[in-house]
């Protein structure tokens, strides 16, 4: 909790010295005092300052004044051990008739010194020290004093203690509203909501503006279940407080949402805040997961008080929500033009990735690299966007680099494991999924731990915390997407999709994201998993048209590749599969997609295939290790010239001359196929 009149003694002491010296006589002896203050108030240079007064303190080391000026600088740097001694010594040298510096203050100052530390004991223990003597020397700062002082009780538990000291400031000032509030603040912690209450309208009456109020007020009416008064009291609170905590805000709006909508609309209409009221209606829908209305309220917020690149990167989010992932390129790459940092690349990289322009994608995470080398997360994109792509190698390096950066990101141990798993390195692949279950332990949105322990064989709680995190947030659509993908892992196909469909009905988008997503490949083939999906893009491109929304219309590329004509009216032609380059056959008079057992088996020992691209596992191995005739393979990139496929399946077949054979079916979903049998080639039009 904050309290102007501490804050403003704060700043009154780091000045206070500046004040007294110009009021005294200047001697030779106080130069690199003075000095020390030039330089802080003209040139702002704390650590030229910090050597100046050091300085000073050689000549006189019992300058309580510049002793109390180091100690200002080194609390600032966090050398606190030298902090305190000078603070101590100050203590000890002080004479406050002549330095005309109180030991209230100096203990003041020690207090705030064991705060930085995290040291709540002797924090308070100085803090009653300085109370004490304030009453005897200081007057003037005894509120802020005993303030703090009761803040520090608060920060122990010791809310009657508080209590007592938050009283006698209300018997020497009935109107300090900073002490009332911490009155109403310790009944809440003790659930007296109303008494809360009571005490809030009280202070209320000495004045309305005193934002402090209505934070409490949302806390205690939420408790209460009072939800529309609780979201009028943080509305106001937003409104009178621009440091407002919007997060908290928004969880108590989201219990009431359409009175919480047609609350902020009203006030939108009336307020001299009015860029801050639309600002904050976007971040709503955007927390209720109303992206459509979210981006059209950016809109008309850009319409009405023009360009800010923060609208183009929010907007962006919303868009990707919608799986209009293109339209969100577009409008990060607006606030990219200038001068782009590794967050935005990273965000860019992700819209590329969820779109499936999986290169562009590796080359905004590489820009973000070389913005940012230290920053895990950014080798962490990368290295997945690799993995997607079938080149493992890349991948595990980046993995490593991360982990290099940061051992306590938990994503990177997963993932790092999962490819680990399928090298057959299980013993190193459990360490990293130990790790996870070790560093990964609060219930929160974007937590992995569930993935690892699925992988180290402990299902049971691996679905005990997915169900905490779902707790946690019900109405995230993620954390339901999550809970597909831990069934589909675990082969629980039916409530996978079960899963899926919940996270649809709460509204998740990435629509792109699932059709490239090998956590949900158990599941793709199901006849009810397509439905669900052709079900809800219906349903979107419907909901999109209501808002007008749609995606840009791709200008139409056409692929030109040389063939061979085979007699029987077969062509061969050169691709890509999974980045091993080979020979095709595009046969006219099949449906199927066909691969040689002696192409799959050089593919998955070369890593070109991965444990995860063969379906139906248990069936496929046998005694020498090969792959078996009749397995269904994955192949995650089929590349005809500049014309690319994901998710494919493969039927292994023992009698093909060709490495792989495509049929019609397969041809067609790269585009309309036209055969120029004068010039042989196959044109591709995508």
């Amino acid at each position: 909790m904050k309290h102007t009149l501490s804050l403003l003694a704060v700043v009154l002491l780091t000045t206070l010295s500046v004040n007294v010296y110009a009021q005294k006589n200047k001697t030779d002896n106080d130069y690199n005092l003075k000095k020390a203050y030039e330089v802080l108030q003209e040139e702002k240079d704390e650590a030229k300052a910090l050597d100046l007064v050091t300085k000073q303190l050689r000549e006189t080391p019992d300058n309580v004044e510049a002793l109390l000026l180091r100690v200002r600088l080194l609390r600032r740097k966090k050398e606190f051990g030298q902090a305190l001694q000078d603070i101590n010594h100050a203590l000890k040298v002080n004479k406050p008739k002549k330095t005309e510096m109180q030991n209230s203050t100096l203990h003041w100052w020690k207090a705030y010194i064991y705060q930085d530390m995290g040291d709540k004991v002797n924090a308070a223990a100085s803090f009653k020290t300085a109370y004490e003597l304030a009453q005897k020397d200081d007057k003037e700062n005894l509120q802020s004093i005993s303030f703090d002082y009761a803040q520090a009780l608060y920060d122990l538990e010791d809310y009657a203690g508080a209590d007592a000291i938050y009283r006698k400031m209300l018997a020497l000032d009935e109107a300090d509203q900073a002490a009332m509030i911490g009155l109403a603040r310790n009944m809440i912690e003790r659930e007296q909501y109303s008494e809360a209450i009571e005490m809030l309208d009280k202070c209320q009456k000495y004045d309305a503006d005193y934002s402090e109020i209505y934070r409490f007020k949302m806390q205690a009416y939420d408790k209460l279940g009072e939800a529309s008064k609780a979201v009028d009291a943080g509305l106001e609170w937003f409104e009178k407080n621009d440091d407002a905590n919007t997060e908290a805000i928004g969880k108590v709006l989201l219990k009431r949402p359409n009175y919480a909508e047609a609350s902020i609309k009203t006030r939108i209409k009336k307020t001299e805040k009015r860029f801050q009221c639309m600002a904050f209606l976007c971040q709503f829908y955007e927390t209720s997961h109303q992206y459509a209305e979210a981006v059209r309220t950016y809109d008309d917020l850009e319409a009405e008080f023009g360009h800010y690149d923060e609208i183009n990167v929010y907007r962006s989010d919303c868009y990707s929500e919608l799986g209009l992932n293109e339209l969100a390129i577009a409008d990060i790459s607006k606030a990219m033009e200038k001068d782009p940092d590794w967050q935005l690349y990273v965000r860019r990289g992700d819209y590329y990735r969820l779109n499936g322009d999986l290169g562009l994608a590796i080359a905004d995470f590489t820009a973000a690299v070389e913005d940012a080398p230290k920053e895990a997360y950014c080798y962490y994109r990368r290295g997945w966007t690799y993995e997607m792509q079938g080149e493992r190698k890349k991948a595990m390096e980046d993995y490593n680099m991360g982990l290099e950066m940061t051992q306590d990101y938990p994503y990177l141990y997963l993932m790092r494991g999962e490819l680990l798993l399928l090298e057959g390195n299980k013993t190193e692949a459990d360490a990293d999924f130990e790790m996870v279950v070790q560093k990964d332990t609060v219930v929160r949105d974007g937590s992995c731990r569930q993935y690892a322990l699925h992988f180290l064989g402990r299902d049971k709680e691996a679905e005990e915390w997915m169900n905490k995190i779902i707790e946690s947030d019900p109405d995230d659509p993620g954390h339901y997407y999550d809970k597909a993908c831990l069934y589909s892992r675990m082969g629980r196909q039916e409530e996978s999709v079960a899963a899926l469909r919940i996270s649809f009905e709460k509204g998740y988008r990435s629509f792109a994201h699932i059709r490239h997503d090998d956590d949900l490949d158990a599941v793709r083939e199901l006849p009810e998993f397509k439905a669900l999906m052709e079900e809800y893009e219906a349903k979107h491109a419907e909901y999109l048209k209501e808002f007008k929304l749609s995606m840009p219309e791709k200008e139409e590329t056409v692929t030109e590749i040389a063939v061979k004509r085979n007699p029987g009216g077969t062509f061969e032609i050169p691709c890509d599969i999974n980045g091993l380059a080979l020979q095709m056959i595009f046969d006219t008079g099949a449906s199927d997609v066909t691969i040689s057992s002696v192409e799959a088996n050089f593919m998955f020992k070369n890593g070109y295939l991965s444990e995860k691209d063969i379906k139906g596992k248990k069936y496929y191995q046998i005694a020498n290790g090969q792959i078996s005739e009749g397995t269904t393979i994955t192949l995650r990139e089929v590349k005809i010239g500049d014309a690319v496929l994901h998710n494919v399946d493969a039927s292994v077949v023992k009698s093909q001359k060709a490495p792989l054979l495509l049929g019609q079916s397969a041809m067609e979903r790269f585009g309309t196929i036209t055969i120029d049998n004068q010039n042989n080639k196959l044109i591709i039009k995508h």
